[in-house]
């Protein structure tokens, strides 16, 4: 499998999901996550508006509602008040410390600057109405249950595709259950592993073998981009901590211009066809990895790596410190890799253990 560039997944991503969302998010398979968000699909629609023909108004001293050209009064959410915010360049943070008929007065001049640029809403199709998204004409949706379909495609035809057990409800110690399927209303998330087709790992002691997985992400209402991710594990956690977590290909698009779909779909081929290849491919990138060294001891190892990775030495020294600790070969790429991802997962800071993930994954994609 080829890299199609970095990415911001690291062995921590699903954890922070399954830790973090409410239970009305969580869903126990990728097909009622599926009907959900196509139910949501059909009763929201898109529209095009001028600036100059919405308003806001107050309905109480902490209610503000948005109102069209026909009167139609409709909530916002946190999202698209933030969006609406960044339209008129006013401070949301601020604008929710005001009273709404303070706030809605200082939006409503701002939206008499925009003269008749156009937005593009994302809102109910019937009463009560909520605006869920505020976006420009150039922002293209794809939309949740498109996503979902594709998976659940690729779980039918390989059944050993499947939902991660865990904890329920992000409760450490509680019942295990299907975990990794969320849908709120900024975004869905999707993890996926297949634990029956494993592949040896030379260099693990412990000869668990290594597993693959996926995360698959996407916002219908401009909060993120879509990405899709293809790792390689040892194991996840209760917690949905991925351990052994190597980046082997990705994805990520911005909702911006027609050409979304086209180039989603051409990489959605390739990565479609790496999940459902057999594992010669990626037994011969852990060979390669295991066989090529960066260099004959610890200091050229230390010298290559503060070269062509954005790495402090002390950095360097620690995860070749573990790799030599745990791995049969420090000074090989596979041997590095695995300490840097073991120092990641001991450091405490999030930005951190992203640039030793990120570090990780740009050097194995050196392998050929």
């Amino acid at each position: 499998m080829q890299s199609m560039g970095l990415s911001a997944v690291t062995a921590y991503t699903a954890h922070r999901e399954w830790a973090t969302r409410p239970p009305d998010e969580r869903y126990a398979s990728v097909s009622s996550l599926h009907e959900a968000a196509r139910a949501r699909r059909t009763s929201t629609e898109e529209r095009v508006v001028e600036a100059h023909q919405i308003r806001t108004a107050a309905e109480s001293d902490d209610a503000l509602v948005l109102k069209d050209a026909s009167a139609r009064t409709s909530a916002l959410t946190h999202w698209s008040f933030e969006q609406l915010a960044s339209m008129i360049g006013a401070p949301p943070k601020y604008l929710r410390t005001l009273p709404a008929p303070i706030a809605a007065s200082a939006i409503n001049v701002g939206l008499q600057r925009q003269n008749r640029e156009a937005h593009q809403f994302f809102a109910d199709r019937a009463a009560p109405w909520t605006v869920h998204a505020l976006t420009s004409l150039r922002y293209v949706r794809v939309h949740h249950d498109e996503l979902a379909a594709r998976v659940l495609d690729l779980m039918a035809e390989h059944p050993a595709w499947n939902l991660p057990l865990g904890y329920k409800d992000g409760v450490y110690g509680a019942e295990l259950v299907p975990s990794g399927a969320y849908l709120g209303d900024r975004d869905m998330f999707l993890f996926l592993v297949d634990s029956n087709r494993d592949l040896e790992d030379p260099t693990d002691r412990s000869h668990a073998g290594l597993f693959r997985g996926f995360i698959l992400r996407n916002s219908d209402v401009g909060a993120a981009a879509l990405t899709l991710d293809v790792f390689l594990y040892r194991v996840v956690c209760g917690n949905n901590i991925i351990w052994g977590f190597q980046h082997v290909a990705g994805f990520r698009r911005r909702h911006v211009g027609a050409s979304i779909h086209e180039a989603w779909t051409d990489s959605l081929h390739s990565v479609r066809a790496a999940l459902d290849a057999n594992l010669a491919d990626d037994r011969t990138t852990i060979h390669r990895a295991t066989t090529h060294e960066l260099g004959a001891d610890r200091e050229q190892v230390l010298d290559a790596a503060t070269t062509r990775l954005e790495l402090s030495r002390k950095q360097a020294a620690e995860a070749f410190g573990l790799a030599e600790r745990f791995e049969t070969n420090p000074r090989s790429i596979w041997g590095f890799v695995q300490g840097l991802t073991r120092l990641s997962q001991r450091t405490p800071w999030q930005d951190q253990r992203f640039a030793l993930d990120r570090a990780a994954s740009r050097l194995l994609t050196t392998v050929h």
